[in-house]
């Protein structure tokens, strides 16, 4: 069989995923959920993890999970800033990935 089959096109390829001007309250519902989906991904796996090994300290995840605890909260003061002005906000983002082995 041919390795180059089940190569990807690019071993850099991008996903658009946020690209629009946004009230607080609508750039609120989109940033929180996928802050949020991003927790619970995080607290999943130190469940999986720590189910098989009570010692298993899951640092990577810990981690992880407490700076986004941390971006949620700083994500909330900028959309009550924003919401005090008055304003829209201007949101992009795009999902990069890579193929690695």
């Amino acid at each position: 069989m041919n390795d180059t089959q089940n190569q990807p096109k690019a071993t850099v390829q991008s996903i658009s995923l946020i690209d629009g001007l946004f009230t607080p309250s609508d750039a609120s519902d989109i940033l929180n959920a996928m802050l949020t989906k991003k927790i619970n991904y995080h607290n999943l796996q130190i469940m999986r993890i720590t189910e098989g090994n009570h010692d298993d300290p899951c640092s990577h995840d810990s981690k992880r999970l407490d700076k986004l605890k941390a971006e949620k909260a700083r994500l909330k003061e900028i959309i009550n800033e924003v919401r005090g002005l008055g304003k829209r906000m201007n949101i992009q983002s795009t999902i990069k990935i890579e193929v690695v082995d």
